[in-house]
């Protein structure tokens, strides 16, 4: 049975250690230039063939993992003797990390060797002048850990050529708060029993921990046990954790007797996201087919000897969708757990497929933290910005790794765990990572180097097929990519919530219009200016067809036609105005939450709320005036005029009850399809995050009734008017009921339009529940 990646199992526990060997071991054995399995004891051709990349680290694996297997070599010019058949410089890049993992083992030993020792030992294979940085940052870090004082003063007589790349290393009091109490521990035999644990099957291992299938006898349970000597503080960072997508640590043990720590945590025997990215590679121009994830872990459930689920809704699922949309899905989960850890304050650093373990279901979760805590900032110097692989590294980790940039480590945060999880995805999804670098590098810090130069350039223009789950993934993933950290997501969860969008394209015609659409051009427009006509015109218009009605068919004599003019003409200028003011008043918010949604800032609450409050209130404003209006306009006739009577009041009040009703349902259910269609999607298109969405989709939902009410009652408040109407045409009286029942279709119309799209907007932003399979909202 093929061994299963060691990803998550076997994490050296002192993983902070700037340049220490242990870090180093792992820096390669878990692939800094590509994906591939962490611990795997050998590397298969199948995988080694795809480039020169994958065959560098292959390479390079094989023969970090035989030195550790046997030990320091005492004659160093034997080191020569392990190199591969290569080209001289992927030879002399492997000839470094040899010698590297030569001293640190010689370290663990108790003897400090130092550069010199080995270049006179090789003088055809280095020299003092062709000595790489990293190479002489190892030694300075094996010294300093045994308590050995290091000279500016010497090391620029020895490496002129390093001088003020040292001075930060060496003026600082203390590289690192690590201090490297490591050893190899035994390998024990199949079948043996430690403490609780009985062992079954050997897993993998790394340089300074093997890694179990074992049984806990007391729980009858299945469990991945790694094996280490001493400690650290990955247990207690990961059992914190009670997420769907982090791998569950159940506990940890002392075996005094033997000095081993036991770590043991849920076994997944569905293999880790690298083998899903593997098969990604052989897709025909970027095109996979969604069943590439699910074939990928019953393999290895078959490997491992595990059930195939046979009737899984997650699978069905995964089969029948589009590959971009499982990279989604796969993305929601993981930048959701990423979220939690942060909130937690614990920082990943290390994001990459070979640290994504899939259960049988297919879900992914998160493993082998590199176990950081943001509120540790007190470590002083690089210790809370290393580990990681390169390859998947932010530019603002790369800098941290470089000499040039020791004294600023503290710049590594949380979004640069977000940056190596868009690497991820889109190598997920196309096959290949956003960018080209130079694959030929000579030594760890030409790696670093030429990783952090392929940051800065244009990203490679991915091959799609123009869907919108693509449309949306591409915006996501690059946005996640910026350079700068400041114009990322500020969060997993705000960059779950853009990916989950990818999962419902019908929904994402509304957070991402298409450039040519009617949404997109209002959203263009100042939103006063729209909020201003979209109420004003409304009123103005039913203000015109009161004054006409009660001009032609309410006022008997030409004297009152007079006053009706003169009273119409001052009550127009003081109320619109008015009007306008509190329109713009109230649509100030709007503005401002309009504006921050613009420039990438996250909306108040508060302000999105305004967004959806401004048609209710402009109704309520409206009917207001058009009822007081109406009583206003009785009572002055009535004053100026002794032959007005009250059944001509009454139809001043009527007519304007109408037209109040006509000038409330039509403002309100064009500012609420504006809102819903246009301003509500544009405040939430940066975070897709709302915590009280679904408290505004049942008011809207309730407030659309009560307009449609209204709208309703309009037509019969038209008829009665009518009827009571003596000289009103036949014509007129048509016009006004046509009128009013056109009024209540429109209404029906956009109250259709504006539940629908609360709806679709549920599927992203609904508390209450996912609609597709597997994805658990935190």
């Amino acid at each position: 049975m093929a061994p299963i990646p060691l990803t998550a199992y076997s994490k050296d526990l002192n993983s902070q250690n700037l340049v220490a060997s242990d870090l180093l071991i792992e820096r390669f054995l878990v692939s800094s230039f590509t994906t591939s399995h962490m611990m795997e004891p050998v590397v298969s051709s199948e995988k080694a063939k795809f480039d020169t990349e994958a065959s560098t680290d292959a390479l390079l694996e094989m023969a970090l993992e035989g030195l550790a297997r046997d030990g320091h070599c005492g004659e160093r010019s034997r080191l020569q003797d392990r190199l591969p058949a290569s080209n001289p410089d992927t030879q002399h890049f492997i000839l470094i990390e040899l010698i590297k993992l030569n001293m640190a083992l010689a370290a663990d030993a108790g003897v400090i060797e130092r550069i010199e020792d080995y270049t006179e030992a090789m003088p055809n294979g280095l020299s003092v002048a062709t000595v790489p940085l990293d190479l002489v940052m190892e030694e300075i870090q094996l010294r300093k850990d045994a308590g050995q004082a290091c000279s500016h003063a010497d090391y620029c007589e020895r490496f002129p050529q390093f001088a003020e790349l040292l001075r930060p290393l060496l003026d600082s009091a203390e590289v690192t708060g690590a201090v490297r109490t490591r050893s190899v521990p035994p390998e024990l035999p199949i079948g043996s029993q430690i403490d609780d644990f009985l062992l079954i099957q050997k897993l993998g291992q790394g340089a300074f921990a093997h890694v179990y299938l074992a049984r806990q006898v007391s729980m009858h349970r299945l469990v991945a046990l790694k094996i280490s000597r001493g400690g650290g503080d990955e247990s207690q960072a990961l059992a914190q954790f009670d997420h769907p997508n982090i791998v569950r640590v159940f506990d940890q043990r002392t075996e005094l007797g033997q000095d081993l720590h036991l770590l043991y945590m849920q076994y997944h025997p569905g293999g880790t996201l690298s083998d899903v990215v593997y098969a990604a590679r052989d897709c025909q121009d970027g095109q996979c087919d969604s069943r590439l994830l699910v074939d990928a872990v019953d393999k290895n459930l078959l490997r491992a000897a595990q059930a195939v689920p046979e009737r899984s809704l997650v699978r069905q699922w995964i089969r029948s969708a589009s590959w971009p949309a499982v990279v989604s899905w796969m993305g929601v989960q993981m930048a959701k757990a990423l979220g939690e850890a942060h909130r937690h304050g614990v920082l990943h650093r290390d994001v990459k497929p070979a640290n994504v373990l899939l259960t049988a279901e297919c879900i992914p979760q998160l493993a082998d933290f590199n176990v950081s805590f943001a509120g540790a900032a007190g470590r002083a110097g690089a210790a809370a910005s290393f580990g990681g692989s390169i390859g998947y590294m932010a530019p603002e980790h790369l800098r941290a790794i470089s000499a040039s940039a020791l004294d600023q480590p503290e710049n590594v945060r949380e979004r640069a765990d977000l940056y190596s999880l868009a690497i991820l995805l889109w190598e997920l999804w196309q096959g290949e990572r956003p960018f080209d670098c130079d694959r030929h590098a000579v030594s760890w810090s030409d790696a670093v180097q030429s990783q952090l130069l392929s940051r800065s350039k244009p990203l490679n223009a991915p091959r799609q097929s123009g869907n919108a789950s693509e449309r949306v993934l591409e915006k996501v993933l690059r946005k996640a990519l910026s350079h700068s950290p400041e114009e990322r997501f500020v969060d997993g969860d705000e960059m779950a919530g853009r990916l989950r969008l990818s999962l419902h394209p019908e929904a994402a015609a509304l957070f991402d219009p298409a450039e040519n659409s009617f949404s997109a051009w209002v959203a263009k427009w100042p939103p006063w200016v729209i909020a201003s006509t979209v109420i004003l015109l409304p009123n103005m218009a039913a203000g015109i067809l009161n004054y006409e009605y009660n001009y032609q068919h309410v006022m008997s004599t030409e004297g009152m036609r007079d006053g009706l003019q003169r009273v119409s003409w001052f009550v127009n200028l003081t109320v619109f105005p008015f009007a306008a003011c509190a329109v713009i008043w109230y649509s100030r918010r709007i503005v401002r939450a309009v504006d921050a949604a613009r420039r990438g800032v996250r909306v108040d609450s508060a302000d999105l709320g305004e967004v959806l409050e401004l048609g209710h209130r402009a109704a309520r404003l409206s009917g207001s005036l058009w009822l007081v209006s109406g009583i206003v306009f009785s009572l002055v006739m009535a004053t100026l005029f002794h032959e007005f009577v009250w059944t001509q009041a009454v139809h001043f009040v009527l007519s304007s009850m109408i037209c109040g009703g006509v000038a409330m349902i039509y403002p309100f259910f064009g500012m609420a399809w504006l809102s819903t269609r246009v301003f509500y999607p544009l405040c939430l298109s940066a975070t897709m995050q709302d915590r009280e969405f679904d408290q505004r989709a049942k008011q809207m939902e309730r407030r659309c009734e009560y307009y449609l009410l209204i709208a309703a009652v309009i037509p019969l408040l038209g008829a009665t008017l009518m009827i009571l109407s003596e000289t009103a045409s036949q014509g007129f009286r048509l016009t006004v009921i046509g009128a009013a029942l056109l009024g209540l279709l429109a209404s029906f119309f956009a109250y259709r339009v504006i539940v629908n799209a609360w709806r679709m907007m549920a599927t992203v932003l609904s508390r209450k529940g996912s609609s597709v399979p597997g994805e658990v909202d935190s």
